[in-house]
């Protein structure tokens, strides 16, 4: 199992440098003229003409003239723009603790807790609470199977792949043998002192998507075994949205969707969707309303009383179209979509460009910049993305506002935003001839300056920054952590 891990964290860091030019010279951020729309900043959206939100209907595609459009270079990086110009002061961790599991895989955050995610050689996992401050756990619950990636509800690094979610109390964990397309499970553990409440098996792949009215909403993908790996279904593949009660894990009430390509979780429904429809569901699961959207729905999130979705034959070729949670097609902004953040009152949006889209689809702000692997600071106020052509690099925006306070271009070809306290950014990249295979360097969440790099000796597969101090998980069994900063 750690040999497959080691695998899939090489392999994402290696395509993601795909994505990017390597002629670029880490100062300038530009890309073909062609290939961001011009959209003004403080523009109001181009509304969309309403109808029976019960019948089929589309976003009208063709009201906004992307065509005609101004197109322009990717504007200049901002005025702060930093790098390693020496050699660094060591970075290293003020203590180690040793999880008694192969792989720490996932760290997670409540107001009180760091909770830990591990995996084991023989494909058993465990999660562990940590205590601010603590050399020990609070407690260790193993549980059977694998660590599935779906636990999370909006994490603040949206690249994490595997932990948990942590609502009202208890901590939700997704496991099971998905790997041999068997069974996984997802288990209610008692967010103080790890006691399991209840449980529920499926021979699906279990995701949780978020809360209503007392019950957890999971998603139950049927298994798709590939005989090769260009195999694809034949069919769609089914999956089953239900709502459990967050009590005993007692199913409420279900509806099965072919083709599922995204859940949201609303404050008063669950929305899904599929192909170009999107449907709307209230709590008690009874089907409110369906609408059938210009192109593929290819994710979603809520914000306030609108579901806002992402549209277009793929992630560069989309809009953002808003709906409202009655069903009616409000509004429609041509922005390129590959990530979407939702943060009060506003999401953040991202790919060729990163901007802020508020719930009645005004474009609040807009940087002609490239925007990946986003990271949301603990408190909202700070976005860290992914920049430059060679995605190499670490834009820092203050929130809401959109101000693009610091670069830090890192000295490889990859590079991107790790985790956050409010002190220090880390910014991970990949160093194959000076650590096993990424450094993590400190840099200022002020002044955008390194301070500091670590060489780990393993493999990196996860960090969360809480209560001022910094966790990293390891391929080694060990949680690093690291209090202070050269």
């Amino acid at each position: 199992m750690p040999t497959r891990r080691r695998t899939l964290t090489l392999s994402a860091a290696a395509l993601a440098s795909l994505t990017g030019c390597l002629g670029d010279d880490g100062t300038a951020d530009r890309e073909p003229t062609s290939s961001v729309p011009s959209s003004d900043p403080t523009a109001t959206p181009t509304p969309a003409p309403t109808g029976t939100p019960t019948v089929a209907d589309t976003d009208a595609p063709g009201e906004t003239d992307e065509a005609t459009a101004t197109r322009t270079d990717e504007q200049a990086p901002p005025d702060t723009v930093t790098r390693v110009s020496g050699d660094l002061p060591a970075w290293r961790p003020d203590r180690w603790i040793d999880v008694g599991y192969a792989n720490v895989l996932g760290l997670d955050a409540d107001d009180r807790r760091l909770y830990v995610t591990a995996n084991d050689e023989d494909g058993n996992s465990a999660v562990a609470a940590l205590s601010p401050g603590s050399g020990r756990f609070d407690w260790q619950r193993s549980l059977a199977g694998d660590s599935e990636a779906g636990s999370h509800v909006e994490p603040t690094n949206r690249t994490d792949t595997w932990g948990v979610t942590v609502a009202d109390g208890t901590v939700y964990s997704v496991n099971g043998r998905g790997d041999d397309y068997e069974w996984t499970a997802v288990h209610a553990l008692t967010a103080a002192t790890g006691t399991r409440r209840w449980s529920v098996e499926r021979d699906r792949r279990l995701a949780v998507h978020g809360f209503v009215d007392d019950a957890v909403v999971v998603g139950a993908t049927e298994f798709f075994e590939p005989e090769s790996t260009h195999d694809t279904p034949e069919e769609p593949l089914e999956t089953v949205v239900s709502a459990l009660d967050t009590a005993d894990g007692d199913e409420r009430w279900s509806t099965a969707v072919s083709g599922l390509s995204a859940v949201t979780v609303g404050a008063d429904g669950v929305y899904v969707a599929s192909g170009r429809t999107l449907s709307g569901f209230g709590p008690a699961g009874e089907r409110r309303w369906e609408r059938e959207l210009a192109d593929e729905v290819r994710a979603t999130t809520a914000l306030d009383d609108v579901v806002v979705a992402t549209v277009g034959p793929s992630d560069d070729e989309s809009s953002l179209v808003g709906v409202s949670t009655a069903g009616e097609t409000l509004w429609r902004v041509p922005m390129s979509t590959r990530w979407l953040v939702p943060a009060g009152d506003r999401v953040y949006v991202m790919n060729e460009s990163v901007g802020a889209v508020t719930s009645d689809g005004t474009v609040a702000w807009r940087e002609r910049a490239h925007g990946h692997y986003p990271l949301l600071s603990a408190d909202g106020t700070r976005l860290y993305t992914r920049a430059n052509v060679r995605m190499n690099a670490v834009d820092a925006y203050d929130l809401p506002g959109g101000d693009r306070r610091f670069r830090f271009v890192t000295p490889s070809n990859n590079g991107w935003p790790l985790a956050a306290t409010a002190d220090t950014v880390v910014a991970e990249a990949i160093t194959p001839d000076e650590a096993d295979f990424t450094s993590l360097f400190a840099v200022d969440a002020t002044s955008g300056e390194p301070r500091a790099v670590y060489r780990p000796t393993d493999t990196v597969f996860t960090a969360q920054g809480f209560d001022g101090t910094l966790y990293v998980g390891f391929g080694d069994g060990r949680l690093g952590v690291f209090e202070t900063v050269p």
